[in-house]
């Protein structure tokens, strides 16, 4: 999986869609009602520059109070001539009135294979592997031990008992860790829009999104400077599962070589795992 900081640099960053699916997503608020049992499809599409590059699906499933989250990301398109490749994400935890992530996987097979085999406990991470390792260099920050507390995997933080009013889906800030960096999602909330997509008609509630480098990034780096400054980062989020969770219906992210664009093209039970393969063909 490519990290942020990569993203601009290479077309691997259309797999970084998985990360920004639940990177840009809402941790609960300490208010928030306990989440109840639900299920939540959906299918993706990204796009980078107006072209396709990749196809994606969704599901969470919560019960009993604990959550199952899978994202399954292929190239698609003019993508597939330059590089194929297909990443399976998992993450396992507990919500109640905060997420409490327990397990996240992540395989990516392509020119290269990309694994993050990590589990947590209380927010901290208790065991962790990262292939490939991340290379030290003199301006890397180093990802220390305290960098890995009171955390929450990309996945997970895609999971959010919905919010006691609109403005409460965001104003907060994520404080994610993908096995390599640490970083801060910093959100505001920007308003509603109404959307029209198969599966969902009604309100989304918009907000503006900030990237925070902690840990793992080059300092000093055009990549790491533009995204650190970069105020193009928007992400939209509606209910699903009878009104019990929010998600991602679109992600706009500005980068250095264009824009970057996931949208939702389908909720509900025709947005099954099993079709993404056939959406991308």
């Amino acid at each position: 999986m490519v990290r942020i900081e990569t993203l601009p640099r290479r077309l691997k960053g259309a797999m970084a869609t998985a990360a920004f699916v639940a990177a840009l997503s809402a941790v609960p608020p300490s208010g928030a009602a306990v989440a109840r049992e639900g299920e939540v499809q959906a299918l993706y599409s990204a796009s980078f520059m107006g072209i396709g590059i990749a196809k994606g699906s969704l599901s969470i499933k919560v019960e009993r109070g604990a959550y199952a989250a899978k994202l399954h990301i292929s190239t698609a398109g003019l993508a597939r001539i330059v590089s194929s490749e297909e990443s399976f994400i998992d993450a396992k935890g507990y919500v109640g009135r905060s997420l409490v992530p327990s397990t996240y996987e992540l395989m990516s097979r392509g020119d290269t294979v990309t694994q993050v085999s990590m589990s947590l406990g209380g927010g901290n991470v208790r065991s962790l592997r990262a292939i490939p390792e991340l290379i030290e260099r003199e301006d890397r920050v180093p990802v220390t031990s305290a960098a890995k507390r009171r955390v929450v995997d990309p996945l997970s933080a895609a999971i959010l008992p919905v919010a006691r009013d609109d403005k409460d889906v965001c104003d907060r800030t994520l404080p994610v860790f993908d096995g390599w960096t640490r970083y801060d999602i910093k959100l505001s909330y920007t308003g509603t829009d109404s959307v029209d997509i198969p599966g969902y008609k009604g309100d989304a509630v918009h907000c503006s999104a900030r990237w925070v480098p902690v840990a793992g990034h080059r300092e000093g780096t055009k990549s790491t400077e533009y995204m650190r400054d970069n105020r193009d980062l928007d992400v939209w989020f509606v209910p699903m599962a009878e009104g019990r969770v929010m998600v991602p219906s679109k992600i706009s992210v500005k980068t250095m070589r264009g824009m970057l664009l996931v949208v939702a093209t389908q909720f509900g039970d025709s947005a099954k795992l099993g079709k993404v393969e056939q959406a991308a063909n």
